[in-house]
């Protein structure tokens, strides 16, 4: 059976595959390992049900979730209300939106490949949007499906217990998925963009960031290996202008060296 990638069946599907084993807890932990103290207000670009900017909420700060999806918004909105947790979480598709009414952050991120399911030509005014949100020393985090070279046409997860098929246009970096989850006895079908470092190197500094880091692991803690070798790579940058104090320094409060299985939103 087939079924859509958002939607109440995706969604149930998509959160019980990827965070049943509270991932998302991880994932939030060892980006704490590296944020700088002085960061309060942050952003949460294609938060789905809000299960990250809710972790940050319990971690004390101020977050703001978006979404296109407005099941996933209502998710999210609920579990809020149930936990009495202040985030806010907004309908908004972010290569058509306004974005500047959200205010600004010290921090925004991106994760589950976000920004490779929105088409090429539109990502450098995303990021360029994104940009204008945050301070002068705010910090911005995604991820990005990589092309490789070669590219890899089969990727096994084992620990999802997923079999991805990948059909890579090697001009346009457009990717056709084709996705088995064994243990529902489902499958997926969808168009992404995949990208080569530096590509997304290119993207970020045309968008007036400068490239902060390139890792498979959400603490950065190691460089990123071969592109031939990964399915996708976490970027970290900062607006060029206003060279942050401080950048970089962790928390020494807030550390995690496990490192976090990755996944496709």
């Amino acid at each position: 059976m087939e079924i859509a990638l958002y939607g109440r069946a995706g969604l149930d599907i998509y959160e019980k595959v990827h965070y049943s084993r509270d991932e998302h807890v991880e994932e939030v932990r060892q980006i704490l390992s590296w944020l700088p103290s002085r960061v309060e207000r942050v952003l949460d670009i294609g938060c789905s049900a809000g299960l990250h900017a809710l972790e940050f909420a319990r971690a004390g700060y101020e977050a703001v979730g978006i979404d296109a999806e407005r099941f996933a918004v209502g998710r999210a909105q609920r579990r809020g209300r149930r936990e009495g947790l202040p985030v806010r979480f907004r309908t908004v598709d972010i290569t058509r939106s306004d974005l500047a009414k959200l205010g600004r952050f010290d921090f925004a991120y991106s994760l589950g490949n976000v920004l490779s399911h929105i088409a090429k030509p539109e990502v450098p005014g995303v990021l360029r949007n994104v940009r204008a949100l945050l301070r002068p020393d705010g910090i911005l985090l995604f991820d990005l499906l990589i092309k490789g070279s070669p590219s890899r046409t089969r990727v096994r997860d084992d620990y999802h217990r997923i079999f991805w098929q990948r059909t890579l246009d090697e001009g346009s970096g457009r990717i056709v998925m084709d996705g088995r989850f064994v243990e529902f006895g489902v499958s997926q079908r969808f168009e992404v963009w995949g990208y080569s470092v530096e590509e997304a190197n290119r993207l970020i500094e045309a968008a007036g960031f400068e490239p902060d880091g390139v890792s498979d692991r959400l603490d950065f803690a190691t460089e990123a290996a071969e592109e031939s070798s990964l399915f996708c790579l976490n970027f970290r940058a900062r607006p060029k202008a206003g060279r942050r104090r401080g950048a970089g320094r962790p928390d020494p409060r807030r550390v995690l060296d496990t490192p976090c299985p990755r996944h496709i939103r």
